[in-house]
This record gives C-alpha cells, structure tokens and sequence, in this order.
C-alpha cells in the first residue's frame, strides 16, 4: 500500500483527491485512479469471506431484499483453481445451500418464463424481451403496489400481475398445465418483441401448431400482457416500446401468412399449378397496393387481406372449390369471415370506391376455355 501511494512518476505523495471520478491528481501533474482495497469498501466485512467469489445472477430483481448473487453448491474448485478437498466441499456445500434458502424466489415463474423462451425462440429474443418477461411474471414492487391503489378502477385492473389473470382464465382460455401457460406467455412475448423491440419475425401459426396452444389463448394472452405493459409505460414504471415501422410489420406479417398458406396448399395442389397460383396471388397483391398501410384495404388485418387474395386467386383459375376451409385454417381464420371479408371488397368494387380490386373477381379459366372453344370452331371449319 505505501507504494501504491506513492506517485509512479516522480514518487511524491501530495495529492489532490477528486472523488466523485475516483481519481488523484499528483503535484507533478499525473492523473491516477485512486487505490482501494477490501479494508477501504469494506466488501469483505459487508459481505464475508465465504461470498467474495459469487457469481452474478442477471435475473434477480434489482433493489428487492433478495441478493443478486448466489452461491453454487457444486463448486469443485476455489477461486485460484486448486481443487477443494471433501472437507471444504462439504463445507462450501453446506454454506451454499444455506445461502440459497435464505434467497428463495418471489416469483419463480419469471425465471422459468425466461427459460421458456429461450426454448421457444434463442437467448437474444429472451434478452430483448426481458423487460415483457418482467412485466408478465413479476409483481409490482410495494412503492408501485401502494401507487396502483390509488389510481382509478380500470387502470388498477390493467396493472394486476398478467400472469395471474392468464392463468386464472376458464378452461380454453388458460393453458392445461403451468408448462403450457408459459409456452403461451412465451409465444405472446415473443410475438410483442417483434412488434415493439425489433426482433426477429415469429411465425405463430407454425409455433401454436407445433405447441398445441389455440388462437383464444394466444389473442388473450397478448392483449393482457400489451395492455399491462403500456399501462406501466403510462406510469414511468418501464420503457416505452419502439414499434417496428407499420409498413415493415405488415410485410413481415404477410411473408408469414404467405408461408403457411404455401404450406398448406402444398399437398392439394401441384407444383406446376401451386406456382402459377403464386404468381396470380402476387400480382393481385400489387394490383390492390398490398402490403401497405396505405392501401384501401390497409386497416383490414394483413392475414386476412392474404387468405382473400388466394382464394380470388384460386377461384380465377378454377381451383377454389374445397380449398376454403383450408386456407382460412392457414391463417387462424375462419372460412365464412374470408368469404365475407371478399364480399364486403366486392361491394366496394362495384359501388365504384375500390376499382383496384376488381381484379379479385376475373376469371382466367373462363377466357382459356372461351379460347380453346374457338380453336376448337376454327379447327372445324377447316
């Protein structure tokens, strides 16, 4: 210590102490750090021998009365890599798990939340998400709690922890197991971290398939959590979202539809007539000024707009029948709302308002047969 409080330049010992940037400034004119120890942070008194090597846990929560660190009960080794005898690992053992019931969870659901969606998705989603994983699965602290009680009744129901209104949901609604309830929460989060924080596209359909879980669950999860999430915004509580672009999040959302409507027609169709729906579907779809939040049909949702078009563009060559059902499917739809959806674009195409789309309802069929018809006359002719 005695030379670390000497100057390396000219030896010296006069210094200026600037505190607040932890540096000394030496007579001769060196700037340094200011030299500490445990005595000075007392960190070794605060804390003990037995916790100087804990490793930080990123998930603890922040300020509570829980430390942010824990000590690892399977630790073979000390902090200089020399092997620990039974003796100190029984003890080290001991010590740890000591120290880990006394840092018990008080919400154990975010942890295993994060974990979730790592499975669903990667670390980098989970790390982009963390603050929804917050907000879903852990409660308000008690200076927030105390302040929610005072505001009015529909903002004090929209700041109730959403994994505990997800989760008390009727049968239908809320997942059949905790494990199922957060691979919806999972797929919720997931699907807002796109929509707000920029990551990558989520295909839902293709996950809700794949983890059983049905479009009430998922429309009700997210609306709970967006509604929960936006609330905290409005009282300071968390960050505010940067929302994706609404021209970037429709095409995003239409290259997804597109993909599982391509899937689903795959095994009824094809490949020579797959394709040539494909391009009758594009072209209508640039026809009609789609994906584009300035299109007429901007404000109708993006999957819909999708299962529309390919059923117009079946329908044109003769291909629609019993195709349907299978389409809407596709997108989380139901059959009877794209056919109402279509008639509604109708109407407006004949009332003059969406001249556009009048391209929906040609029939190519109709002029390839009117062509081979006449072939056929000419042929007889001759």
């Amino acid at each position: 210590m005695e030379k670390e409080n000497k100057c390396d330049e000219c030896g010296g010992t006069d210094f200026e102490i600037d505190n607040v940037r932890g540096e000394r400034v030496c007579s001769c004119g060196l700037v340094s750090d200011i030299p500490m120890d445990d005595a000075q942070t007392n960190s070794n008194s605060a804390l003990g021998d037995g916790r100087t090597h804990e490793t930080v846990d990123p998930l603890a929560q922040a300020g509570d009365s829980k430390s942010s660190t824990r000590l690892n009960p399977y630790d073979k080794y000390d902090a200089h890599g020399n092997r620990l005898t039974p003796e100190q690992r029984r003890i080290a053992r001991r010590r740890a798990w000591a120290d880990r019931n006394s840092q018990r969870e008080s919400d154990p659901m975010f942890r295993q939340l994060v974990a979730t969606i790592k499975e669903m998705f990667s670390e980098d989603v989970a790390k982009a998400a963390l603050l929804l994983a917050i907000a879903t699965a852990r409660k308000l602290t008690p200076l927030q709690e105390s302040k929610r009680r005072t505001l009015t009744p529909g903002e004090k129901d929209l700041l109730k922890c959403p994994k505990t209104s997800i989760t008390r949901k009727p049968a239908g609604i809320k997942g059949d197991s905790d494990r199922h309830n957060l691979l919806i929460m999972a797929l919720a989060i997931g699907v807002l971290a796109h929509e707000w924080f920029r990551t990558a596209p989520i295909n839902r359909q293709r996950l809700m398939e794949q983890y059983g879980i049905t479009e009430a669950q998922f429309k009700n999860a997210k609306s709970t959590i967006s509604k929960h999430y936006k609330a905290r915004v409005r009282q300071g509580w968390s960050a505010p979202p940067a929302v994706l672009h609404r021209a970037a999040l429709r095409a995003d959302q239409l290259d997804m539809a597109v993909d599982n409507l391509v899937k689903a027609l795959s095994p009824r169709l094809t490949e020579e007539k797959l394709d040539r729906v494909l391009d009758i579907f594009w072209n209508m779809l640039t026809e009609i000024g789609e994906p584009s939040p300035a299109a007429v049909t901007g404000n109708v949702p993006v999957n819909m707009v999708a299962a529309c078009v390919m059923y117009a563009a079946l329908d044109s060559i003769g291909l629609a029948h019993q195709n349907l059902a299978c389409i809407a499917r596709a997108v989380s739809l139901s059959g009877a709302g794209v056919k109402s959806r279509l008639q509604v674009i109708k109407d407006l195409v004949e009332r003059g308002e969406f001249d556009k789309a009048s391209i929906l309802f040609k029939k190519e069929s109709s002029v390839d047969e009117d062509a081979s018809d006449e072939a056929a006359e000419e042929g007889a002719e001759d």
